[in-house]
């Protein structure tokens, strides 16, 4: 039986004389519309029930993969003290840590770390955490996201095993190395016989704070290479200069402004531009 079609509601007379139909939704739509609603509970109950697609589902298992790629270590933190280990984090030392702790572990803008006080504890859980974690306010980053579990569970073996060799007197934490006794004073700044202060040696504070990321040569290790045609800051000497006072804190480079001064990141600055490439606009 055919629908009857184009029946006129008549309630429209009072809306300046515009009518409204009271026509049938066509078939087709009606059945799409149906078919839609049963399609739409069977994919539910597939999706959530069956095929285990489900949000929860997708959580769990992306949950259990982390676990699996990055484990969580519960109950007391160990670290294998053997001699594989304390060599692989000697290196690793040598990279990251050096330029603040000094190549003998004996402290210099960072504490000593072989001798008989420890700021932050001196127990493996401590030193792995201080590593892991860094101490913001002294402006060691946190090198856990940076060298992941392996390697600071390295490095804190070879520290480990160095504990208490240097001497009793703990190095100030948070100093740089004693100025020069020479009697016509330092490259660090110091006044000479003459009472005239002489500025601030770049190379040697770069050999110092710098080299152990960078490398002697400035070729790069940790850090990038300072000689290369590509600088990721900016390779001019105000870039320079701002990239060495604020630091990297994502890529492990620490705000050298408070550490060192301006006067030292001036000098610094300029023996890096000296024999960089130069004035290369960062990318």
């Amino acid at each position: 039986m055919a629908k009857e079609t184009n029946q006129i509601l008549g309630h429209g007379a009072d809306a300046d004389g515009i009518e409204e139909y009271d026509n049938p939704l066509p078939d087709w739509w009606v059945g799409m519309f149906i078919f839609c609603i049963i399609w739409g509970i069977g994919y539910g109950i597939n999706y959530h029930f069956i095929a285990g697609d489900s949000q929860e589902k997708q959580y769990v298992a992306m949950m259990e993969e982390a676990e699996k790629r990055w484990p969580v270590q519960e109950g007391p933190v160990s670290v294998a003290m053997d001699e594989a280990n304390i060599e692989a984090g000697a290196k690793v030392y040598t990279q990251t840590c050096a330029s603040c702790h000094n190549s003998d572990l004996t402290g210099g803008i960072g504490p000593s770390l072989v001798d008989a006080e420890w700021i932050h504890g001196g127990d493996v859980e401590n030193v792995v955490k201080t590593i892991t974690n860094g101490v913001a306010a002294k402006g060691m980053p946190a090198w856990g996201p940076i060298l992941g579990p392996k390697k600071v569970q390295q490095v804190a073996a070879f520290v480990l095993s160095k504990k208490g060799s240097g001497p009793a007197t703990p190095a100030q934490a948070g100093t740089a190395p004693a100025p020069s006794d020479t009697p016509d004073g330092g490259q660090d700044g110091t006044a000479g016989a003459d009472g005239a202060a002489d500025k601030p040696d770049g190379k040697a504070i770069y050999d110092q704070n710098c080299s152990s990321c960078h490398a002697p040569d400035m070729s790069g290790l940790v850090g990038p290479s300072l000689v290369d045609d590509e600088w990721i800051h900016g390779g001019d000497l105000a870039q320079i200069t701002a990239t060495i006072t604020n630091g990297i804190p994502e890529k492990g480079m620490i705000q050298w402004g408070p550490v060192l001064g301006d006067e030292k990141i001036a000098a610094v600055a300029q023996f890096v531009h000296s024999k960089g490439k130069t004035d290369q606009a960062a990318p």
